[in-house]
């Protein structure tokens, strides 16, 4: 269970690309499918500053077992999980250039933290144009209007994360 901060969970595959799955927020839960009998193998990311609480997996499988709210609270999840999903393909394939510009650079960034230890992207414009099916200027322009948000902040070939959340939240709002 996320009790505050940004996490990611991904898939890894062994070239070494990776899939993000979703941004975890606070109080979500991460895992309900091992509750379930199912364990995906996945891996997870703190983005910003993460607290976490581990829960006893037996303990929650018995409590599920038993106690209709523990499971209605893990099918609620699952849910926004099952949400999260359809979330992403229809921002991947019918948002508008800065909620794909906000996906794209979160999942960018997210990647870069693991190797680097910093939430940046090393792209051309032109990359992150094709990235999200975009000209680059078009793409140019969202980037302009994210930069002056104080959301990233750009140099020649690096755009840098500052404010993951606020990336997060534009991809969150993206109604379907």
């Amino acid at each position: 269970m996320i009790e505050s901060g940004l996490a990611r969970s991904y898939w890894n595959l062994p070239d070494g690309r990776q899939a993000t799955i979703n941004i975890v927020r606070p109080k979500e839960l991460v895992g309900g499918t091992t509750v379930m009998g199912h364990s995906p193998w996945l891996f997870m990311q703190a983005v910003t500053d993460t607290t976490l609480t581990i829960l006893d997996l037996d303990n929650v499988r018995n409590l599920a077992a038993t106690d209709v709210e523990v499971s209605t609270a893990i099918a609620t999840q699952l849910a926004m999980r099952v949400r999260d999903a359809y979330r992403l393909i229809a921002v991947r394939s019918l948002g508008n250039i800065t909620e794909r510009m906000a996906y794209d650079l979160l999942d960018r960034a997210c990647r870069s933290l693991l190797d680097v230890g910093r939430l940046e992207v090393r792209a051309t414009q032109a990359d992150l144009a094709d990235s999200i099916g975009s000209s680059r200027e078009v793409m140019s322009r969202a980037l302009r209007e994210l930069r002056v948000a104080g959301i990233v902040e750009t140099a020649p070939g690096v755009i840098r994360v500052l404010k993951p959340g606020r990336l997060a939240a534009i991809v969150r709002a993206f109604v379907i």
